[in-house]
């Protein structure tokens, strides 16, 4: 069987003299050689200098962590976990726990509603702070002391178009019932439901599924840190590859 690789039918061409200074050559790579010593056979010539053996690829060694990386790595990876868990339940456990079935009616007409936009901030525990818009709808009754809010994160926009066209329905005297947990929660809406004229224009999905996702991220997030914490072998060859 012919032997052949990449090199060979660049090399047919090429005089003894050349293919024998191949060879020997610094420059050229094992298997261009092994190609001029094929070549050379081909036409019963004797190679004057034998085929080097290939050289052996090396390994960059593995960069491995000591014993106390990975404890003080697997530590902090842990706590980090568990810290932003901490964070989703702290901020939602009490809104998405409400359910439908426990939330209790306040009948009422509108003595003024208004929607507004208001800038909000957070600096994480890294230090960085990021800044979107918050869009409000804020209702008062006749009947009842208490100002009802619901929220949302509307990030960088200006405007809610969706409580807009409710303010724009809440005229003065609107017969309107809105539905209260029966607790106040202390981060989540204060009502999650608003009927207006006997149709719901506001519900559960509108109110809570910001919190959900939220809670649903952070507890994702904080469970996969603290599984990524409990491994080292992926941060070994993180930490290797710019050592190297």
């Amino acid at each position: 069987m012919e032997k052949n690789n990449r090199f060979s039918k660049h090399f047919v061409k090429k005089s003894e003299s050349e293919l024998q200074s191949i060879l020997t050559s610094e420059r050229h790579v094992f298997e261009a050689k092994q190609a001029a010593a094929w070549e050379l056979e081909r036409r019963n010539l004797t190679p004057r200098s034998g085929l080097p053996e290939p050289k052996p690829r090396l390994r960059e060694p593995k960069y491995r962590m000591s014993e106390s990386e990975k404890r003080d790595f697997k530590r902090n990876m842990i706590l980090s976990g568990i810290f932003i868990i901490g964070i989703a339940i702290y901020f939602n456990y009490d809104t998405i726990l409400v359910q439908e079935s426990s939330l209790n009616p306040i009948e009422g007409s509108i003595q003024y509603s208004r929607t507004y936009i208001e800038r909000v901030s957070s600096t994480n525990r890294y230090g960085y702070k990021h800044e979107s818009n918050k869009a409000t709808l804020e209702i008062k009754l006749y009947e009842h002391p208490r100002i009802f809010r619901i929220f949302e994160n509307i990030e960088q926009k200006w405007s809610h178009d969706r409580f807009k066209e409710l303010t724009g329905q809440l005229t003065r005297s609107t017969p309107v019932t809105i539905w209260v947990p029966d607790k106040s929660t202390r981060f989540g809406p204060d009502f999650f439901k608003l009927d207006v004229r006997g149709d719901t224009e506001v519900d559960m999905e509108d109110t809570t599924w910001i919190n959900r996702f939220s809670f649903m991220l952070l507890f994702f997030v904080g469970s996969l840190i603290i599984y990524l914490g409990t491994r080292t072998d992926w941060a070994e060859n993180f930490k290797g590859f710019f050592k190297n």
